[in-house]
């Protein structure tokens, strides 16, 4: 460390401490004499401390023995007094040289010792040596305390530089999904109007007077098959809501769960994509299935569900000309493992081993290098892994792998719901009057007494003045939302169950609503809704 010239310059106090005069004297000459202009001297040595904070000194040069204060009682003092400040360096004046004394004054702290008379010389070359170690001590400290403030200052760049990176990383997260979602559009539209054309096809048919003559079996086959295009179109909406769900919010819940299920949900949520769009380019991509039986795992199946949309795109992707994916489920008692393969371009060595690193990307424009860290991040929140085997022109295969702790997960018992008393008095509150006459028509064919509202406040009025066992209400309602009409409700008759139909992503339901429905709504739906709504009012 480079020493300051200014440390060479004798500018330091020293505070002289003895109880006879003529030493100070002699001292301070001495000193003067070598340039050191702050010397300050005290025969009274409680004076001295009393006057210490205001003097700051460098040095302090200090008699032993005095008769109202020894120098042990003066260091002692100092100590007590400021015991959070740093004590300049202190030479002990004595004629006392007997190793006990020595003990005693190296044991209160001091730095050194000048035996009474002493040499000149010896004397301000042991001052300057202290001055020197004192003002370098000063200077490490000072150089501490701007590292420290230098590191404070750049470790709050840093936290703000990390934020703006998570804020830009949900970005491109959220731009990724979307694309992903517009990759999928054309065949979600392709598989979508086969099952309108079906419904629409069917309904002109059948409410025109040329299908009049037509016999009951064959209307009944009709509306079978239109209810059949309903479904599907409903599962296709169902695929899309389990796809998309935003990043930033709460983590899912874990659920033990089948992982073959989930992996038959990605194959038919991607089919638009492997199967539709690449048919469309006049190309051919297969999918196989090789699922072992394996016990259930506990997982959060959005989660999952992304890692297998991901890798099932990315080999899509990677199979320009065509080929084939397959997809195998394996298990032991430890682990179960899903491997996807395919039969694309592989990859080289440096991009196997650099592929799950944030914002690397061999697909230009087109990714955004996020899709195989986003997969590895997910994984290590499970506990598990990933494992990529690949070599150009020969294909990749993928293995997860997930820990089988789902057998020794406490799952929640199920509500035990209550028989459902027939004739329930039902308030059915919606702004669409079609789905609220497709719901009493519903609930009527079951024996309930049903009242419509068409809105949140008509709907007060009437639960207000009537009786009602249970309230279906619309979420999205001008005026009034169903949230708000279900702590409205609350607030009369804490009593009565509140189921909430929603046509948007069901979310996160009110606390008070019992039970939160997703359009398009069945009759075995509202039936099960409703046995369960009821069944926590009367456990209630």
């Amino acid at each position: 460390m480079k020493i300051p010239t200014s440390l060479n310059i004798p500018t330091a106090k020293i505070l002289i401490v003895d109880d006879a005069p003529t030493n100070i004297t002699g001292l301070m000459h001495l000193l003067e004499g070598q340039g050191y202009k702050g010397s300050v001297g005290f025969t009274d040595p409680a004076l001295a401390v009393a006057e210490f904070i205001n003097i700051q000194p460098d040095l302090l040069l200090l008699d032993w023995h005095m008769e109202s204060m020894s120098g042990l009682e003066v260091v002692n003092a100092l100590h007590e007094k400021f015991a959070d400040t740093f004590l300049p360096p202190i030479i002990v004046m004595t004629a006392d040289c007997s190793p006990e004394t020595r003990q005693e004054a190296l044991n209160a702290g001091v730095s050194d010792f000048l035996s009474k008379p002493f040499d000149h010389t010896e004397a301000l070359l042991r001052i300057r040596n202290l001055l020197r170690l004192r003002h370098l001590v000063e200077h490490v400290e000072s150089e501490k305390q701007r590292l420290e403030e230098i590191v404070f200052e750049r470790t709050a760049e840093l936290r703000e530089t990390i934020d703006q990176l998570k804020a830009v990383q949900q970005q491109v997260i959220e731009q990724d999904r979307m694309r992903a979602l517009a990759a999928m559009a054309g065949g979600v539209a392709h598989d979508f109007n086969n099952s309108l054309m079906v419904i629409r096809g069917f309904s002109e048919l059948y409410g025109s007077n040329q299908a009049k003559t037509t016999c009951a079996a064959e209307m009944h086959e009709a509306f079978d098959t239109i209810a059949l295009a309903s479904h599907d179109a409903g599962e296709i909406v169902r695929r899309l809501r389990e796809f998309y769900q935003p990043f930033n919010e709460p983590v899912e819940v874990r659920q033990s769960v089948s992982l073959n299920s989930l992996v038959e949900e990605c194959v038919e949520l991607t089919r638009p994509k492997w199967e539709t769009q690449t048919r469309a380019a006049g190309i051919c991509v297969t999918m196989k299935l090789d699922l072992e039986n394996e016990p259930k795992i506990l997982v959060a199946p959005s989660e999952i569900r992304e890692v297998m949309i991901n890798l099932i795109f990315n080999a899509v992707d990677a199979m320009p000309q065509g080929g084939q994916i397959v997809i195998r489920t394996r298990s032991t008692e430890e682990e179960v493992t899903i491997e996807i393969e395919d039969t694309g371009t592989g990859m080289t060595e440096t991009t196997r081993q650099r592929c799950l690193e944030p914002f690397y990307t061999t697909k230009g424009d087109r990714g955004t290098g996020l899709g195989l860290s986003i997969i590895y991040g997910i994984l290590h929140r499970h506990e598990g892994s990933i494992h990529i085997k690949s070599e150009l022109n020969h294909g990749t295969c993928m293995t997860i792998s997930l820990p089988t702790n789902a057998n020794h997960a406490s799952v929640s018992p199920a509500l035990a719901s209550q028989p459902v008393p027939r004739h329930l008095r039902i308030l059915v509150v919606d702004d669409d009057p079609t789905i609220c006459s497709v719901v009493s028509l519903f609930l009527e064919s079951d024996q309930h007494s049903v009242t419509i509202a068409g809105n949140g406040c008509e709907a007060l009025e009437k639960f207000n003045s009537e009786e009602f066992d249970i309230v279906i209400t619309d979420r999205v309602m001008p005026k009034m939302s169903g949230d708000q009409l279900a702590v409205a409700i609350r607030n009369i008759k804490p009593q009565v169950p509140i189921i909430l139909l929603t046509g948007f992503e069901a979310g996160d339901a009110p606390q008070e609503v019992n039970l939160l429905l997703s359009k398009p709504a069945t009759l075995n739906s509202l039936r099960g809704a409703i046995e369960v709504a009821v069944g926590a009012g009367q456990a209630a």
